[in-house]
């Protein structure tokens, strides 16, 4: 039998020595006695962890699990009692025991805003700087902190797609460049721009900075905005222990509407008697070779229930000198496909951080291994898509085929007449596998010289090692898909980034004067060292080693390398506050690159802001029910060279170009690669002006904002003669465009009703594009289905524009010569009347732009039970539907169900055209047929939660805190789009607009626990 004194120390000993330590301290003042009390929430709940310090002293204490402390203090001394998320409160020390209830923050004017190489309070912000309301983007199920932003923040736009571990599409305002649009994340100090490797869960505080007013002390790297991330720290006081997990299942929510095996047949018949050409065997009921016994439904047999789950467990605690936190997590994510993409994480942290004296300090080491099964594609046809390909897939290719090399179905040339791939034995046969370690390192130190006057010093050192790896053995999998030569590479990398950066501060007051300095110097260095090797006609059994390869003409070996530096030798930030009623805040950083020749190496960025706090102004009398109103405006300017390699102003030589003159072979040297020498700085300037007001003590609160970005030099890959004998497109500062919009965000915190509370806030934004110049003569840019030109916006969609079917031969007599046109062919409209369909016949057909972004969080609480709904999407935007222009051509290929109501001489009532091989008149070309709505609205999550209260846990001696949910996520879309999904990945620029078999978002169900110690 266990004894009960043993089992007290064992479950409550750090607290009895905390308690020890604090009583002793007690003998020792004479004047002081020991104060006991306990700390509640006011709805009864105890508050372990919060502090309880003597106003004037030195002396603290940290509430117990049971929201108990003890403190020496005086009679009649003050005890100020504050936690995170309440109102402090003043106590004066009486009667013993003290009974303090905390009141949750109403407020969140005095919310501490993490800001550049610093903070401020929300209250005196004048950067456009959106804070994320963590509680809500959490409910998001995902590994990647950029889609939980998604409808979170106005202005800031998110896409992606369900394959697991894959990142998403990120803009801050509209896009920055034609090359890379993503922000700039800052960890706890440390900046990168993948912050996929670090678990959402460890993230305590998120900000937005969306314009160069606050983002310019980062220079280049936040010219497409920063989020700032502050990871979850230690706290003063016992271990604490959390765990939180969930599992869940997924499958895709829609499938698309395809023919079966008559279907198909008939379509394809009918195209064939439309070409004049004799019918495949295959479909043909009068041949032999007719196949009638096979009827693939390719989604039914391709999707499947994939999984996802997520576990994170810490250790945390500390004391008044050092905190510490120890944190590991998996998550898993397999996908919804058939032998198809999975992801798995696994990651560990270990933080510190502490003072001593005028001495602080901090460190933080995180490790990441991470594996990827990615989707297959024979490497010889690597330029298709797995979506694409597995719905249009013919009814009549069989799964699996014994009789075939590998075992998987094909088609026969002669018999179907198809080229159609089996992507389900695609992905059975061939491995596609990565892996990447990360590792994260950093520290830092403060000196507090004098008061106020700080010395910061900050190193870095992020790693990533690589490793992509490929195999494919040989196979049949029909006509145009074999694979006679096995084939195996495998590519590793080590790019790493080394950062070091000195800051030194000083805040100081005078009357009603607050001024704070910063100034700063940095240095980066990124390196990036590269090897690939490649073997092919690789023999049974396979022993995937080029060892293995005997012959070295089947073997293929090469490096590569690089390093840039990025050199800061001065940043720094004013801030200035007048009586809490005038703010003003100016931003500066040099930043150079080796990317650019040394004449334009260097670059100066500066931001400015003002705020106005009219609500403080002794002259205005706003009314009672206004807490606050504050206007602000900002300008600034940020640079970029992310579009360059890491030495493009090289000429790169051949220096074996001999050339033979008469009979005489020639030594030489041609240049093969030319670069513009005077490149500089992608130059971002920014404007805006903002409105905050809350009112009903805070409950209610609004912001709206205007801003007007122009981007000038945008570097760009402009084409030269070929006479100039270079082998490359050499990328010049050569565009430039604008971003506009407004943003508005609101908030509603409900004043308590009993038992009941609700939370609304919603978040919406307009962006305006438009192309200033584009170089070269402004020669417009051509993507997929876009046309990016002056006067229009980036990659707005452009195409023919279809005026219904040609019924009668005198329809085409009398209409444009549209050559190889026939009855029941598509009509296109003669958009410059000169009499005959071409190329200068199309025209922009719609923005892929939204006219309106928008998010809606609805939170409701009820005594111990919690529910929410987020609601995302977007208004007004056009999608090129490249999968619906596929399933509509009519060809050896399955088809929309759509299609089936294709024009006959007795079916004229349609908008389907004739099937026909070999589609003459062009059907099938890019034209308003396959321009369809893009607006949505989507549940993207719900959640049901309930929390066991204090006072049953208080009784298992174990628990603190224990909650469990069920969560549902992309539960259902309002959409007229044809597609899979109308939030899809995308390029974000040039192709944002045309869909061409993004993954489908998967819909996901999954229960989960959030457990405290």
């Amino acid at each position: 039998m266990k004894s009960p004194r043993l089992e007290i120390l064992r479950r409550h000993g750090l607290s009895i020595v905390f308690l020890l330590l604090m009583l002793a301290s007690s003998i020792c003042t004479m004047a002081q006695t020991p104060v006991k009390g306990v700390v509640k929430d006011d709805t009864g709940a105890a508050l372990p962890g919060a502090t309880v310090a003597v106003k004037g002293g030195k002396l603290n204490a940290i509430t117990d699990i049971n929201g108990n402390f003890t403190i020496s203090a005086a009679s009649g001394s003050t005890l100020v009692v504050s936690f995170i998320g309440y109102e402090p409160q003043n106590v004066i020390v009486g009667d013993s025991p003290i009974n303090v209830v905390l009141k949750a923050a109403s407020s969140s004017l005095n919310e501490v805003v993490v800001v550049g190489y610093g903070s401020q309070k929300k209250e005196n912000l004048t950067g456009s700087v959106s804070v994320v309301n963590l509680k809500d983007a959490d409910k998001r199920v995902t590994f990647d902190v950029a889609r939980e932003l998604q409808g979170q923040v106005a202005g800031v736009e998110v896409n992606g797609s369900g394959v697991p571990g894959e990142g998403v599409t990120i803009h801050i305002r509209g896009v920055s460049s034609l090359t890379n649009n993503n922000p700039l994340y800052v960890i706890d100090g440390v900046p990168t721009m993948t912050p996929f490797d670090f678990p959402t869960g460890d993230i305590e505080s998120m900000q937005v900075i969306k314009d160069a007013s606050a983002g310019a002390i980062y220079g280049f790297r936040g010219a497409a905005g920063v989020i700032i991330i502050t990871t979850k720290k230690g706290k003063n006081g016992p271990l604490k222990i959390n765990y939180s997990g969930y599992y869940g299942v997924q499958k895709n929510p829609k499938q698309l509407s395809v023919t079966d095996r008559a279907g198909y047949q008939k379509i394809a018949d009918a195209a064939e008697t439309n070409a004049g050409i004799s019918l495949a065997p295959g479909n043909d009921p009068s041949s032999s070779s007719y196949i009638s016994n096979v009827n693939t439904n390719w989604q039914k047999s391709a999707f499947k229930t994939g999984i996802t789950e997520n576990h994170d467990l810490s250790f945390s605690g500390g004391n008044e000198f050092t905190t510490y936190k120890i944190a590991m997590g998996y998550f898993n994510q397999t996908g919804t496909v058939v032998a198809g993409p999975y992801f798995k994480r696994y990651n560990v942290s270990a933080e510190m951080q502490g003072k001593k004296g005028i001495f602080s300090y901090g460190a933080k080491l995180a490790y990441t291994e991470a594996y990827y099964r990615n989707l297959a594609y024979p490497r010889l046809h690597g330029t298709g898509n797995e979506i694409v390909d597995l719905v249009s897939a013919i009814p009549t290719m069989p799964v699996y085929d014994p009789s075939r090399a590998g075992g998987f179905g094909g088609v026969d040339q002669n018999t179907q007449r198809a080229i159609s791939l089996n992507i389900i034995g695609v992905n059975n046969l061939i491995t596609n596998e990565s892996q990447h370690n990360r590792f994260l390192g950093s520290a830092w130190g403060e000196l507090e010289i004098i008061k106020n006057l700080k010395y910061k010093i900050s190193v870095s050192y992020d790693r990533t090692d690589y490793r992509n790896f490929y195999f494919e053995p040989t196979y049949d999998l029909g006509w145009f898909y074999p694979s006679i030569s096995a084939y195996y590479s495998d590519a590793r990398g080590e790019p790493f980034t080394s950062l070091i950066e000195n800051t030194l501060s000083y805040k100081f007051s005078v009357k009603k004067h607050s001024v704070e300095l910063l100034a700063g110097t940095a240095y980066q260095k990124d390196s990036n060292n590269t090897i690939f090797g490649s073997a092919t006609n690789l023999t049974q059994p396979y022993l995937l080693s080029f060892d293995n390869v005997s012959d070295p003409t089947n073997k293929l070996l090469f490096g590569n390398s690089g390093t840039r530096y990025f050199y800061s030798p001065i940043f720094g930030r004013v801030n200035y506050n007048y009586d809490d009623r005038y703010l003003i805040t100016g931003n500066y950083r040099r930043d150079g690159t080796s990317q650019l020749p040394a004449a334009n190496r260097y670059g100066d960025f500066a931001g400015a802001s003002v705020g106005w706090n009219i609500s403080k102004e002794h002259f205005i009398h706003l009314p009672d029910i206004i807490t606050n109103l504050k206007l602000r405006a900002g300008y600034g300017k940020q640079g970029n060279v992310e579009a360059l390699g890491y030495y493009d102003y090289q000429t790169v030589v051949n220096s074996n170009a001999s050339y033979v003159f008469g009979n005489t072979l020639a030594s030489g040297t041609s240049q093969t690669q030319v670069f513009a020498q005077n490149n500089k700085w992608e130059q971002k300037q920014t404007k805006n002006i903002g409105l905050d007001l809350s009112m009903l003590n805070d409950h209610l609160s609004f912001t709206a904002e205007y801003y007007d970005n122009k981007i000038d030099g945008i570097l760009l890959a402009v084409p030269i003669p070929a006479s100039v004998g270079a082998t490359n497109t050499p990328v010049v500062n050569a565009a430039s465009f604008t971003n506009k919009g407004l943003e508005f965000t609101v908030t509603y915190h409900s004043q308590s009703q009993g038992n009941f509370r609700y939370d609304i806030s919603a978040n919406a934004s307009t962006l305006k594009n438009k192309v200033l110049s584009l170089g070269n003569g402004n020669n417009p840019i051509y993507g997929a289905y876009s046309k990016t030109a002056v006067g229009h916006e980036v990659g707005e969609l452009y195409g023919y524009v279809t005026q219904g079917i040609f019924q009668t031969a005198s329809d085409l007599t009398n209409h444009a010569t549209q050559i190889g046109a026939k009855v029941g062919d598509i009509k296109f409209k003669d958009i410059n009347g000169d009499g005959i369909i071409t190329d200068a016949d199309q025209t922009y057909l719609g923005s892929a732009i939204p006219k309106l972004y928008f998010g809606l969080n609805l939170n409701a609480y009820y005594k111990a039970f919690d529910a929410s709904v987020f609601i995302q999407g977007n208004t007004g935007s056009k999608i090129a539907n490249g999968i619906y222009q596929t399933l509509m051509q009519g060809q050896y290929v399955n088809a929309s169900t759509d299609e089936l109501n294709f024009w006959t001489p007795t079916n004229t009532n349609t908008n389907v055209p004739r099937p026909v091989i070999g589609d003459p008149n062009g059907n099938g070309r890019n034209s308003d047929r396959f321009i369809q709505n893009g607006s949505y609205a989507r549940i993207q999550t719900a959640q049901i939660g309930y929390t066991i209260p204090s006072s049953i846990l208080n009784k298992t001696h174990a628990f603190k805190s224990f909650r469990v949910y069920v969560s549902g996520q992309n539960l259902y879309t309002l959409t007229k789009y044809k597609g899979y999904d109308p939030d899809f990945i995308n390029d974000g620029t040039i192709n944002r607009g045309f869909d061409y078999g993004s993954f489908p978002n998967p819909r996901t169900v999954l229960l989960g626990v959030q457990v405290g110690l």
